[in-house]
């Protein structure tokens, strides 16, 4: 998919904010910003907010992790 970026969602600790597990990955071209509200379909159902999103340019490829809360 042209335009589109590698795409990682962790959650985060709600009282630190660390990054914690990795939830999903994927491309997508989607402008994702802070208060979006996702859900996550698996085995168990997630529904999360994005509370950060860092865009990391390494050797020509960007590549971008959202940060989330579970709700």
């Amino acid at each position: 998919m042209e335009g589109s970026l590698k795409t990682e969602i962790y959650e985060v600790d709600p009282f630190t904010s660390r990054k914690d597990k990795l939830l999903a990955t994927f491309d997508s071209d989607y402008r994702f910003e802070r208060q979006d509200e996702l859900f996550i379909e698996g085995a168990k159902p997630l529904k999360v907010r994005v509370i950060s999103v860092v865009v990391r340019l390494s050797g020509g490829e960007m590549q971008r992790e959202l940060l989330v809360m579970k709700l």
